[in-house]
């Protein structure tokens, strides 16, 4: 029996204590909060997505960044094994739109109840309150930790203390730091799903749009093509799809960001939409007959960027007019000013680099019995339970992998 210290009490926290424990070993779990599972429990919106029912191929194309490295893991612990391990303890699932895996509860509280009682039963010892301020190591081997009440004597430390979103949860990026300090590499630290601000205003804040096509360049250079649904928020862009595509291009500067409002049809057709609707209805407001095709203030602002008579008449709208509207119809561009700060983040994108870690087991190339699990590591995904998936599974590997004699 070895003795194991887990930091933080997140997802992958909670798994890695739970599956060291399940191997015979005394563990002890340290979390700097009053209570576990602070951040899961505001995933969601308090409803935790807690993974994604996708195959894994279908998976491994929502990681951002070094999906590769989570094939061995994945071999032990996939999404679909979540799903079963959360029903084996009596918290079935419901699946929504995009496979999105929710608890039968509706309630994320249930989740972090759920894993507080496996470990009460399999007698993990937890430090509430108590905050981690060093990772003691000797001769290239951890041999415990200290605390803001103490120092412990461990064999194995698996540091899961998160990344630097959510910073309100207690999440202050002091694993990046313990590895600096250790020689193991971190590469650049970037919010992570966050929104767009861009540096033009306009009046269309709590619009949403669907299907909306998103382009984002630097110079003449596309560095992402998407589409997807977005939002208009006070600042600048929002919803899905901008989230989504923030973690992609947010170390890339990029510089402006295009919208294709119509992205089903091509500038030509959509001029030909347009005018066979003008000719249509040749007496109306072309404001009115915008309508038709994207919302009322969007026709508002798209009238006003172009400088056309809001009174102008279908009649007596030139043809280079109705040219100029179609192509900003298919090409809506705005400059982008910087992206939301850790403060709005969802998660962290950057981390410690995967060529640091072993990847069947989370533990440190360099530092014998020190491991590292969720979003420490340089892993991020996509939106949909993705992330929490990766917590889930890199906590399990850790924990199970704690071997005596091979630690």
């Amino acid at each position: 029996m070895l003795k194991v210290c887990v930091i933080g009490g997140g997802p992958s926290g909670l798994m890695a204590a739970y599956t060291a424990s399940l191997e015979g070993h005394q563990v002890e779990l340290f979390e700097k909060n009053k209570q576990l599972g602070k951040k899961l429990q505001l995933t969601g919106h308090g409803r935790c997505n807690v993974t994604n029912n996708c195959s894994k191929d279908e998976f491994f194309k929502h990681v951002v960044h070094n999906e590769k490295f989570l094939y061995s893991s994945f071999s032990q612990f996939s999404n679909l094994d979540m799903i079963q391990f959360l029903k084996s303890n009596g918290l079935p699932t419901i699946e929504e739109d995009h496979g999105r895996m929710f608890p039968g509860s509706n309630s994320s509280q249930d989740v972090v109840l759920l894993f507080v009682d496996l470990l009460r039963k399999n007698n993990v010892i937890l430090h509430m309150d108590e905050a981690c301020t060093n990772v003691v190591v000797e001769d290239d081997r951890v041999v415990g930790i200290e605390t803001s009440k103490g120092s412990y004597s461990f064999d194995v430390v698996i540091v899961a203390t998160g990344g630097k979103s959510f910073v309100s949860t207690g999440s202050s990026g002091d694993g990046y730091q313990w590895a600096q300090n250790l020689d193991i590499k971190v590469s650049d630290l970037y919010p992570g799903l966050v929104a767009l601000r861009t540096k033009e205003d306009f009046d269309l804040a709590g619009l949403s749009l669907s299907n909306v096509g998103i382009q984002i360049k630097k110079g003449k250079r596309v560095l992402y093509k998407e589409c997807g649904d977005i939002l208009f928020t006070h600042e600048g862009l929002s919803g899905p799809a901008i989230l989504a595509m923030s973690s992609y291009v947010i170390n890339s500067k990029p510089e402006r960001i295009i919208l294709d409002l119509i992205c089903d049809k091509s500038i030509d057709e959509v001029d030909m939409l347009l005018l066979e609707r003008m000719n249509y209805s040749s007496n109306k407001k072309l404001s009115h007959i915008l309508e038709t095709m994207i919302p009322k203030r969007l026709v508002q602002y798209v009238m006003n960027r172009l400088y056309i008579d809001a009174s102008l008449k279908a009649n007596e709208t030139t043809k280079a007019q109705r040219r100029s509207i179609s192509e900003l119809l298919k090409c809506l561009s705005f400059e982008i000013a910087n992206f939301a700060g850790f403060e709005q983040a969802m998660i962290t994108v950057g981390g410690i680099k995967t060529n640091q870690i072993q990847p069947q087991t989370m533990e440190a190339k360099k530092i014998k019995g020190l491991k590292f699990v969720g979003e420490v590591l340089d892993l991020d995904a996509q939106t949909g339970g993705y992330n929490l998936q990766i917590a889930w599974t890199t906590g399990y590997v850790a924990g199970s992998t704690i071997k005596e004699g091979a630690n």
